[in-house]
Formats: structure tokens, C-alpha cells, sequence
């Protein structure tokens, strides 16, 4: 019972944070103004949080969790496609970060899902941060520029790389000139 009650404060906060700033800058809203917006005491705030960016930062780690756990149980689909789709199904509140400055939020999310870890050895935790970057890259790109293609449209893109090595290539060269 205190578990449900927990994840429903936990959401009434991060829907009433989420509404604030569809009309306020992030960095002018109050935890006060959270509170009172979302019904619950400041209590119950830093009993879940400990600052504003947490509580974004929670939702788009358990929103992403939740979508890995579905993509792994069903065994079946493209995991590129199926990640798009998600971030996709998130476009709004990724605008309203991109509109407030937070896209290092976004960011700090695929790190947590993905990226490197402590305990991996070096090869591995080098490829993790490498990919963590590049669907980073991806992402913020596509937002910047107003998340026009679909979550298919992206995973073609991405998967369909074969100019990669040429630009590489054009790369390196431009350093050396």
C-alpha cells in the first residue's frame, strides 16, 4: 500500500512539474509551486526528490525501463525501431526540455539506461558510451529540428549508415588542412 501510495505521489508531482512548465521557464518554478499545483505537502516532495531535475530525470528512467522491460519480455522487434517509437511517444515533453534548456537531461537518461557502468570492463564501457553518444546525437538533432521524421523514418537512418567511413574520412581530412 505505501508502495502505491508512493508512485502516486511520484506522478501526481512529475504531471504537476510537467504542466508548470508548458507555461513558466524551469528555472522560475518553485518547489512551492509544485507542491501546491501537484496538492501534497513540500514532505512528500524530498521524500521523492531532491531537486527539480530528478524528478525528469526519474520519469524518463522508469518511462525507458518500462519500454525495455516490454521490448525484452516480447523478444520480437527492432530494438532501434522500438526505441525511437519511445522517445517518440515522449516528443512532447522533450520539446518542453529542449524549450527550457534541458537537453543534458535527456542525455543523463540514455546514460543511465545505457551507457557505461563502473563494474564493465574498459572495451565494453568505451562501446557503451559510444553508442549512448550517438543515439544522444540522433535524438537532439531530430528534436532541434522539430521531430519531423517518424519513429520508422529514424531507425532507417540510423541502421542505414553506409556513408559512415566517408565521413570519417572528410573528418580527419578537414583536420588536416
Amino acid at each position: 500500500m505505501a508502495y502505491i501510495r508512493k508512485t502516486q505521489t511520484k506522478e501526481i508531482i512529475e504531471l504537476a512539474l510537467f504542466n508548470l512548465l508548458k507555461n513558466k521557464k524551469f528555472s522560475n518554478i518553485t518547489i512551492l509551486e509544485i507542491t501546491n499545483k501537484a496538492g501534497v505537502n513540500r514532505s512528500s516532495f524530498y521524500r521523492n526528490y531532491n531537486s527539480k531535475e530528478e524528478i525528469i530525470i526519474n520519469y524518463l528512467d522508469r518511462k525507458t525501463n518500462e519500454w525495455w522491460n516490454n521490448q525484452i519480455k516480447d523478444k520480437k522487434g527492432d530494438v532501434i525501431f522500438g526505441l525511437f517509437n519511445h522517445y517518440y511517444n515522449e516528443k512532447d515533453l522533450l520539446l518542453l526540455l529542449y524549450n527550457s534548456k534541458l537537453s543534458y537531461l535527456l542525455y543523463q537518461n540514455i546514460l543511465n539506461c545505457s551507457g557505461p557502468k563502473n563494474n564493465l570492463e574498459n572495451k565494453i564501457a568505451y562501446t557503451n558510451g559510444w553508442i549512448s553518444g550517438g543515439i544522444f546525437g540522433f535524438l537532439d538533432e531530430w528534436i532541434k529540428r522539430g521531430c519531423k521524421e517518424s519513429p520508422k523514418e529514424l531507425a532507417d537512418i540510423f541502421k542505414n549508415r553506409k556513408d559512415y567511413y566517408t565521413n570519417i574520412d572528410m573528418i580527419e581530412n578537414s583536420y588536416l588542412k
